[in-house]
């Protein structure tokens, strides 16, 4: 039976997402177009996520957990940045249909760092609650707009969100721009960040936590 899964390539999302050198660019996008349901686009996620927790463990010692799972109307414009998580993260990124325009940007921070010569602590000042771009280092030429990115598609986004002070680590910033901010209108964004473990490590979420993300109506505004 055809599924959406099918139509994604784990392997190339294991290769440009967790990647060991910035000859990969950190980030998968895939336009899943319209003809799906919120439910199964939410399915898909939780798929794609067992299937590259499946691919670490075949290859590393390693396997991917859920750090969270989330579900909200989102209208914000935000700036070059890596979202708060442990040092070895995946960040999946699920936009739904929206009647609201806006635009998705990646940056390579990791290769402007190594271009540059700088350390990771010296481009974040050493402070770990520090997780956005360094202004002294301007970062738009190691940024890719998603394009196109219609918004009356199901389109999803997994990147590596990972950095650390102490190791080597591969990740990229994200920002959304809002173009058309209309509060009476949702933009809807289905938000998994995963976390590297060694294999092994029990889940913080239950079974029955993924099936409600899945299944839920409920969107937090």
């Amino acid at each position: 039976m055809h599924t959406i899964l099918n139509d994604i390539d784990l392997n190339t999302i294991y290769q440009r997402v967790l990647r060991t050198s910035t000859d990969q660019p950190g980030f998968y996008y895939k336009d899943l177009g319209k003809d799906l349901d919120s439910y199964t686009f939410r399915q898909t996620m939780v798929e794609v996520k067992n299937g590259l927790s499946e691919l670490c463990q075949m290859y590393t010692e390693f396997q991917l957990n859920y750090q969270w799972l989330g579900r909200f109307s989102h209208q914000s414009t935000s700036g070059f940045h890596r979202d708060s998580s442990t040092p070895h993260s995946v960040l999946m990124l699920g936009y739904e249909p929206t009647e609201i325009d806006s635009s998705v940007s990646l940056a390579d921070y990791t290769k402007l760092i190594k271009e540059e010569g700088l350390a990771v602590e010296e481009y974040f000042g050493a402070k770990e609650e520090i997780n956005g771009a360094n202004k002294d280092y301007p970062i738009e030429d190691y940024a890719t707009e998603l394009l196109p990115f219609p918004k009356d598609h199901y389109r999803l986004v997994i990147l590596n969100n990972s950095r650390s002070f102490e190791e080597e680590t591969y990740g990229i910033f994200h920002r959304g721009e809002i173009l058309q901010k209309d509060l009476s209108k949702d933009r809807i964004l289905d938000s998994i960040m995963l976390t590297l473990c060694k294999k092994g490590t029990a889940e913080q979420y239950s079974d029955e936590s993924v099936r409600e993300f899945i299944q839920t109506d409920k969107v937090e505004r």
